[in-house]
């Protein structure tokens, strides 16, 4: 008779599992690095659009137009007049004491906003991941350099977010208020 032994088929199954428990770990950080991508391209596009609005009222920077309205024309700061793709995020408008700056575009996997304030008071477009693994890391785009960096949402999680991404650690202490 031909055919395969008991210890032969679970010298095979051992050998799957040894290569699948590998491969794994692996897996999730190409899946987390391709998600970034896409991150990215939203953040920029917030950017670019919060760029946009200000040149439209004649300031320089978004920072600037945030520092110089007034409540008279909070209106025409609204959010909807971001010129962005919002398909599949929906935008959380800010309350009552907030800014514009607050506004918060929530979409599967990440949250983003427009942070102006960190560490020297540096401005960020800032993306919060939503849910496992990882979540509450946020990603951070500076505006004054166009640089990547990760804030963890915890030391525990440090090196393992990061590294995910391949995104330096920064300590800026922004903060994503919900």
């Amino acid at each position: 008779m031909r055919g395969f032994t008991l210890v032969e088929m679970l010298t095979v199954v051992l050998i799957i599992a040894i290569l699948t428990s590998l491969a794994l770990p692996q897996y999730r950080k190409v899946v987390e690095k391709s998600r970034l991508s896409e991150v990215v391209a939203r953040m920029r596009a917030y950017y670019d659009s919060s760029e946009r609005l200000a040149g439209e009222f004649g300031f320089r920077s978004y920072e600037r137009l945030l520092a110089a309205k007034g409540a008279a024309n909070e209106k025409d700061y609204s959010f909807g007049r971001l010129d962005m793709n919002t398909e599949n995020c929906s935008a959380k408008a800010p309350s009552s004491n907030s800014s514009l700056g607050n506004v918060m575009l929530d979409c599967k996997d990440f949250a983003y906003r427009l942070s102006l304030t960190g560490t020297g008071s540096v401005p960020y477009v800032v993306a919060k991941k939503l849910n496992s693994p990882y979540a509450g890391t946020l990603i951070l785009l500076n505006r004054n350099t166009m640089q990547l960096s990760c804030q963890p949402a915890s030391t525990d999680t440090e090196a393992e977010a990061c590294d995910a991404y391949e995104l330096n650690t920064n300590k800026a202490g922004v903060a994503f208020p919900d």
